[in-house]
């Protein structure tokens, strides 16, 4: 006997409907929904959702443009059978290995439609092929200099959390948005930037967001009052799993144990929180030293235009 993997008894034909904000919660129970079906992320998890969301595109008032990128699919009952989302790439949220043709064909041209003129570039997990296998038949090309990956440590041990002397813990209401939105500009290393402009104009957002905990946004800070290094986490009970996003570290205070004390510090509390494994990505070389694992591989297409 084949075992099948996710869900193959829907009953009837999905039908595609415009995406409206009012579907913000359904869309994120949704995608917990897929974490319990398939009992591993598909391509998003509900912290990078809420990360769209809130970082910057709801108070910057850009967050319509990016809804308009988002199509979902429901069944008879009106429960959602797919999702299509956007951070620069197009992702596919499917509750199933074994998609029917159909609904990824309305799928595919509800991206081709939404992008134009530009040309479409997907993220296709690997453990996916009817995607890969839809995506060869519609024209696109393998870009094998691009990819994406989701990332995993599993909470069974406690972690050895040392902060470095000269530092400060702080959870989320204790340090100002300016100062996060300072840290994050250095981490990622683009100030001086029209993005770093807008990054401190519009910080904060992800304190509205459902999921935000202040205990679980956690923050490294200097003597001077500078944000070095952070780690804010999602949580998802219902499959006990936590999301580090976004993370990082000030580019001049990298080597230095800062990003590997702020993660380590928040692993910690997710056991407290009785959650068994915790996800990030993509995959660095700081990552996997400090004890992450690949967990899932996404590859990248693009459509071109004729």
């Amino acid at each position: 006997m084949t075992k099948r993997t996710g869900r193959t008894d829907r009953a009837g034909r999905a039908e595609y409907r415009a995406y409206t904000p009012q579907d913000r919660m359904k869309v994120r129970e949704y995608i917990s929904r897929v974490y319990s079906r398939l009992k591993r992320l598909n391509s998003w998890s509900i912290a990078r959702w809420e990360f769209e969301i809130f970082f910057i595109h709801k108070r910057a008032g850009m967050l319509r443009g990016w809804e308009q990128h988002i199509g979902l699919w429901e069944d008879e009952a009106g429960e959602l059978a797919a999702v299509v989302c956007r951070d620069g790439d197009y992702y596919f949220q499917l509750d199933t290995l074994e998609p029917q043709e159909e609904l990824l064909s309305e799928m595919f041209g509800f991206i081709e439609k939404s992008s134009s003129p530009d040309s479409p570039k997907l993220a296709i997990p690997k453990f996916m092929p009817a995607l890969e296998a839809m995506a060869r038949s519609r024209g696109y090309k393998l870009l094998r200099n691009e990819s994406d990956n989701i990332i995993s440590v599993a909470l069974d041990q406690e972690f050895r959390a040392d902060l470095p002397h000269g530092f400060t813990l702080c959870c989320g209401d204790e340090v100002s948005d300016r100062a996060k939105a300072q840290g994050h500009i250095m981490a990622f290393d683009y100030a001086g930037t029209k993005k770093a402009e807008q990054t401190l104009q519009h910080y904060g957002g992800l304190r509205e967001a459902p999921g935000y905990r202040p205990g679980l946004d956690l923050s490294l800070v200097n003597a001077a009052g500078e944000v070095v290094a952070f780690c804010n986490i999602f949580v998802d009970e219902a499959n006990r799993i936590g999301m580090l996003e976004p993370v990082g570290t000030h580019v001049n205070y990298r080597r230095q144990g800062l990003g590997r004390a702020v993660i380590y510090e928040g692993l910690n509390r997710l056991r407290t929180l009785g959650m068994v494994k915790a996800y990030t990505g993509p995959m660095q070389p700081f990552y996997r030293r400090i004890g992450f694992a690949l967990e899932a591989e996404m590859t990248i297409w693009e459509k071109e235009r004729g």
